[in-house]
C-alpha cells in the first residue's frame, strides 16, 4: 500500500513527530551526546520559530511535541537531523545518514489532546521498559515540568494551565502535574498516539478537526477502503509482553547466572538489532510465530520491524524454536503469550 501524502504545511500548527535511526546506528552513545543532541534542538527551534511541549529521546529514537510557527515543520526537522548527523559523523569519523527518511508527522488538535499526548509521551520509557526504566540511555521533558531541572527551552506553561483551568500558581500546576503524570496513561490513548485517527493517521484529532483541515487545504481523505495501518505499534504491543514473560520464565526456571546473562540480552532494542546472541533468535521466532499465526502481521512486516530477512523467521526456523523452547522451559511456547494458563510440563 502506498504510503499517505503528507498534509500541506499548517502554519502554527502543533505536531507530533517521531524520528528514529537507521539500522545498526544511534542517535546517542553517550551522556555528551544526549546533551549534544538537546543542544542542537534547542537551537534549531529557536532559530525557526517553534517551541517543544514535550520531548522524549534515546538511543534509536526521539520524540517530539511542537508547535511550529511560520517555517514548516519539515523544514525544522530536516534541519535539526541534518545539523546533528553532521555533528555526530563528525565526533566518530564515520559518514552516511543517522535518522531514518522516512519520520513520522502528525497533526494535533492541541485543545483536546495536548495532555494526554504529553502524559504519554512522558510514559515512553516506563511502557517500554517497566523494568529498568531509570537505567539506560534517555532523556525526557518530564523533570523540566516537575519542577527539579530548569530547562528554559522547554514551554511548559500551556500544558500546566490546561491541568489546572488557567491556575497562575507554579506550585498548584505542579501537584496537579504529579496527580495525573505519576499515573500511567490510557490504554486507548497510547493506541491512539501509536497508530494515528482512525478516520485519518495523519492526524490526532476528532472529526470535525479533520474536516475543517481538509476543507482548508483542499486535501481529500484517504481511500476508506484501504486504510492506513501502524503494523509497527501492533507488532511492539507483542514483542514488549514476549519479553516480560520470557524475563518472567527465565527467573523461574533458569539456574541464576543464565537467568541473569539472559535477562540483559533480551531488550527491545537488541531484538531490532541484527545480534544472533542467544537466545535472541529464539526470542524474535516465537514473537514471529504469534504475530503471524493470529494476523498481526505478515512475514515480511516482522522482518522488517526485527531488521532481518526472511531466513530467520521462516516457518522451519519457528519450529526449531518452538522445540528449543520446550527444551530450555519444560512448557509450550503459549505460555509466553498466555501467561495465565496451566502450562504442560514436556517430558
Amino acid at each position: 500500500m502506498p504510503r499517505l501524502a503528507r498534509l500541506p504545511p499548517i502554519q502554527f500548527g502543533w505536531y507530533y513527530v517521531t524520528l528514529r535511526s537507521v539500522t545498526n546506528r544511534r542517535i546517542v552513545t553517550s551522556q555528551t551526546e544526549l546533551n549534544a543532541v538537546r543542544k542542537q534542538l534547542r537551537s534549531t527551534l529557536r532559530e525557526k520559530g517553534a517551541q517543544l511541549h514535550a520531548g522524549y529521546i534515546a538511543e534509536h529514537e526521539a520524540h517530539l511535541v511542537l508547535r511550529v510557527g511560520k517555517r514548516s515543520v519539515s523544514a525544522i526537522t530536516g534541519h535539526f537531523q541534518h545539523e546533528y548527523a553532521r555533528l555526530f559523523n563528525q565526533t566518530h569519523d564515520e559518514h552516511g545518514s543517522l535518522f531514518r527518511l522516512h519520520y513520522r508527522v502528525i497533526l494535533v488538535q492541541h485543545k483536546k489532546l495536548l495532555v494526554p499526548l504529553t502524559h504519554y509521551v512522558h510514559w515512553i520509557r516506563r511502557l517500554e521498559a517497566p523494568d529498568d526504566y531509570q537505567g539506560g540511555l534517555w532523556w525526557s521533558s518530564d523533570a523540566a515540568y516537575r519542577g527539579s531541572k530548569r530547562e528554559d527551552w522547554i514551554t511548559t506553561n500551556v500544558v500546566l494551565r490546561m491541568l489546572t483551568r488557567g491556575a497562575y500558581s507554579r506550585q498548584i500546576q505542579e501537584e496537579a502535574y504529579r496527580k495525573l503524570f505519576d499515573q500511567p496513561p490510557a490504554p486507548n490513548h497510547a493506541r491512539l498516539f501509536r497508530h494515528g485517527s482512525a478516520k485519518d493517521p495523519r492526524f490526532l484529532a476528532d472529526s470535525e478537526f479533520i474536516a475543517d483541515v481538509w476543507r482548508k487545504t483542499g486535501r481529500r481523505s484517504p481511500d476508506q477502503s484501504r486504510p492506513a495501518r501502524d503494523y509497527e505499534g501492533d507488532i511492539q504491543d507483542v514483542v514488549m509482553q514476549v519479553i516480560g514473560q520470557f524475563i518472567a520464565l527465565c527467573d523461574q526456571r533458569l539456574s541464576q547466572g543464565q537467568a541473569a546473562a539472559w535477562r540483559r540480552v533480551v531488550t527491545s532494542e537488541n531484538l531490532r538489532s541484527r545480534s544472533r546472541k542467544r537466545p535472541l533468535p529464539m526470542v524474535r521466532a516465537l514473537s514471529a510465530s504469534y504475530l503471524i499465526k493470529h494476523r498481526i502481521a505478515t512475514p515480511a512486516q516482522a522482518a522488517r520491524f526485527f531488521n532481518c530477512g526472511p531466513k530467520p523467521l521462516s516457518a522451519q526456523r519457528r519450529r526449531f524454536y518452538e522445540a528449543r523452547f520446550r527444551e530450555c522451559f519444560g512448557a509450550k511456547p503459549e505460555i509466553l503469550f498466555c501467561p495465565t494458563l496451566e502450562t504442560e510440563t514436556v517430558e
